[in-house]
């Protein structure tokens, strides 16, 4: 029996079944079914809307960034490599694919030639030694890309002679001799590395897939190899138009839902995990320690606390028995928090560098008695460690630490952090410090309030407040994805 058959006997018998188990039709049991399938084909239709956004925004980055980054650093051709089992952010978020030889080159004219060339193994092929599980569709369904090779199919042959070494580069040496480029940016690191005991960043390709391609290409071509560092930085620090758009599409979202969350706490009962929540608490010596509640701990939101969506720059206020507004001190914190913001909104512009813009708000903040935790800090508390507070500081004067780096740009399935490129404050690298906020640069406006709050019980008590809320900068300062919260919400 054919199973096209098989399949038209064993729908009407199922049916069949079911009229006769019942004399009648379970409505709980149809609304629930119902209810998950508009849940499962919105959810749908939702992944769908992301990928079309996704590509659009990666056609408009070939568009209108790429040619200017190659250009203004005099790069005629950019290979970017990339493979499964190397985590790669930049490619599988801006180029569609965690594998595979990406090759875009300035031929003289608009727009810069974008090709695919090399290993894509994932979706198209996952063999026996190498099973991986990424997906490829998106270089193909882009439409950015003008030059598509098929993908690599093949495993490395048990006892064989070829290896899959051999397939690595095969075809890029007389791709690349056909087009002559007098510069080639390869994706490695030579003057921005990354943090040594981090993982965070990629230092580039290995040493063995720099050997394998600058064999293929051979000395003339391999000779003119350069670091693709600040090509990529500056890629990903320039976003377009759309990218903008679903950004701010992305925020009022998310605005609705940390709105929903505060809606559904009940003091006593609710765990700050079940509602996706932060709470800020007192801390200091002698009394608990937490500030920020770290990702392992699940704790019961009670009177008191501030209930916060840093992410999204949304917080309340918890009320206790008896209380019909905030507190004094909940009061001056959020004053506190807003004149902060209104400094750095102002200040933080596109064409200064972070080192500018840290001594302007080290300036204004001086003088409004705020004291700025920087690098002479690891004299007191390991640096970077943004949730100590110590004995050593002034306990009657609010201390700042701030952090506002780069986020994720580009065609993305998910935001990430972006420790690679400008950032604006006192951690990291000093490189960068010194690059210039491009246009439109997206980032977040972090960082760490630690407000003296004395108490007669405990010595050195304080409140704590963390923004990570995501930004534009522009000439005139900070545009919003949407508007910033104007009052501290309360919870009953």
């Amino acid at each position: 029996m054919s199973p096209r058959i098989v399949s038209f006997i064993i729908v009407p018998m199922s049916v069949l079944l079911c009229s006769c188990s019942s004399e009648g039709v379970d409505t709980a049991t149809t609304d629930t079914l119902s209810t998950d399938r508009e849940t499962s084909e919105a959810r749908t239709r939702d992944e769908d809307d992301l990928r079309e956004w996704n590509h659009r925004i990666r056609r408009e980055k070939f568009d209108i960034v790429l040619p200017e980054v190659m250009r203004k650093n005099d790069v005629d051709m950019w290979i970017h490599v990339m493979r499964e089992t190397i985590p790669d952010p930049f490619g599988a978020e801006d180029l569609g694919s965690t594998s595979g030889v990406f090759v875009f080159t300035d031929r003289g004219g608009d727009p810069i030639e974008r090709a695919v060339l090399g290993r894509r193994w994932g979706a198209s092929h996952a063999g026996e030694t190498w099973r991986v599980t990424w997906e490829t569709e998106s270089v193909e369904e882009s439409g950015a890309y003008d030059i598509l090779d098929d993908p690599v199919l093949v495993k490395q042959p048990p006892g064989g002679p070829e290896t899959e070494y051999d397939y690595r580069f095969q075809g890029l040496g007389e791709f690349v001799e056909e087009r002559d480029p007098e510069r080639i940016a390869l994706n490695f690191k030579f003057d921005l590395g990354p943090y040594p005991t981090t993982t965070r960043a990629q230092d580039g390709l290995s040493h063995t897939d720099y050997l394998l391609l600058a064999e293929e290409l051979g000395d003339k071509y391999a000779d003119r190899i350069v670091s693709s560092e600040f090509v990529m930085m500056e890629y990903v620090a320039s976003p377009v138009p759309s990218e903008v758009e679903l950004l701010k599409k992305m925020r009022a979202d998310e605005v609705k839902r940390v709105t929903r969350a505060f809606e559904e706490i009940v003091p006593g009962v609710t765990r700050n995990r079940d509602v996706g929540m932060t709470v800020f608490r007192r801390r200091g010596t002698g009394v608990s320690q937490r500030g920020r509640t770290p990702g392992h701990e699940n704790v019961v939101i009670e009177g008191g606390d501030i209930v916060a969506a840093p992410s999204q720059g949304m917080y309340a206020y918890v009320l206790r028995e008896g209380e019909t507004g905030p507190p004094p001190e909940i009061k001056e914190l959020w004053a506190e928090y807003q004149r902060i913001v209104e400094v750095l909104a102002e200040h933080v512009r596109v064409g200064l560098a972070p080192r500018e813009i840290v001594d302007t708000y080290t300036t204004i903040f001086e003088e409004q008695g705020i004291i700025l935790r920087d690098d002479q800090l690891h004299l007191f508390i390991p640096r970077n460690d943004f949730s100590a507070y110590s004995a050593a500081f002034d306990p009657g004067a609010t201390h700042l630490n701030i952090d506002m780096h780069a986020m994720g740009k580009g065609a993305r399935e998910r935001k990430f952090e972006n420790y690679f490129g400008p950032r604006i404050g006192s951690n990291g690298p000093e490189w960068m410090w010194d690059i210039p906020l491009p246009p439109k640069h997206h980032f977040v406006l972090e960082f760490f309030i630690y407000m003296p709050w004395p108490s007669s019980e405990h010595e050195d008590q304080y409140l704590f407040w963390w923004d990570h809320e995501q930004a534009i900068a522009t000439d005139s300062g900070v545009e919003y994805l949407s508007p910033p919260q104007e009052k501290l919400y309360l919870i009953n």
